[in-house]
């Protein structure tokens, strides 16, 4: 079977020092800590599965020309249009590899609605990613993609979820144009070819004096949250991502800062609030540039919370 790489939200990969991990409330995933053997689990011929000191080891083979030739993953895992997605997993391997780990359609065209590509090893680590897909599928698929390997190792996985998270940001794919987000007026916006695009002018001497954000974005103290985006820009730029405070002092929960230039990618960034407020606030903030140029923005994403 063909499986496509194409993918409305390729969410990167946050990697920790793995650990026990309890079943979550609302798991799309059947038996992911694997205490039911392999049941619910099936592999390609070429990979075969068992499962070894309460994990899931697949034998994966050298060869194939894409990572669809050898795979392992679970079927009707049924995902909504417009919620978002985490996928989180322990994995090792006998030898250092980037595999795929993708939820998709479960037929053609294969869409893929969260998509990460790990690079896993002998040191055990837990590897999540975020996604949100455009259209849903009573019949999506979970998937390890582990074709093309340049020798043959064992994969062992433990400690599989999906699990439905909340999103705070409205109209993250700009499928509604404009809905929900607001520029500073030196900042016009408008949406072109399914993307954010903001004019950003040049000057300013900080980074708040030209702005494109959304507004009514809910913290609470001591949770982790989750901030992810696509962007690009016609020049080579450094910008802040920020999640913070609606108000004074306008404390940052989540903060990173890009560097953008032509080529479309994926941002990610994480951080633990440290005030409750109803009225916080996603800002990029893009002042302070040496001459104007075009940004322009995908897939915004603002999770966690729960």
């Amino acid at each position: 079977m063909r499986m496509l790489a194409a993918g409305t939200f390729a969410a990167m990969v946050v990697a920790t020092p793995a650990h026990a991990a309890a079943p979550s409330a609302g798991d799309l995933v059947v038996n992911g800590s694997f205490d039911s053997g392999t049941k619910g689990w099936w592999s390609s011929k070429n990979t075969p599965i068992k499962v070894d000191g309460g994990r899931l080891c697949a034998e994966v083979p050298a060869g194939g020309e894409k990572s669809w030739s050898a795979q392992l993953g679970q079927s009707r895992v049924a995902f909504e249009a417009g919620q978002s997605y985490k996928v989180s997993f322990e994995a090792t391997a006998t030898k250092t590899a980037r595999i795929r780990s993708v939820i998709q359609r479960g037929s053609e065209p294969y869409t893929a609605v969260v998509d990460g590509w790990p690079e896993v090893g002998p040191a055990s680590k837990k590897f999540s990613f975020v996604g949100r897909p455009k259209a849903g599928d009573p019949e999506g698929q979970l998937l390890f993609q582990v074709g093309g390997a340049a020798e043959a190792y064992t994969l062992c996985l433990d400690n599989v979820s999906v699990v439905p998270v909340v999103e705070h940001v409205v109209n993250g794919s700009f499928d509604a144009g404009t809905k929900g987000w607001w520029s500073s007026k030196n900042t016009p916006i408008k949406v072109d070819g399914g993307r954010l695009c903001a004019e950003v002018p040049a000057g300013g001497d900080k980074p708040w004096t030209s702005i494109v954000g959304q507004s009514r974005i809910p913290f609470k103290a001591g949770q982790p949250y989750r901030l992810s985006f696509k962007a690009s820009a016609s020049k080579n730029v450094k910008i802040r991502s920020v999640a913070q405070l609606g108000a004074e002092p306008h404390t940052g929960m989540v903060d990173g800062w890009p560097e953008l230039g032509a080529g479309q990618r994926t941002y990610v960034y994480n951080g633990v609030a440290k005030a409750t407020d109803a009225e916080g606030q996603v800002l990029f903030q893009v002042g302070g540039a040496a001459e104007p140029y075009t940004l322009c923005l995908d897939d915004v994403s603002f999770t966690g919370g729960e």
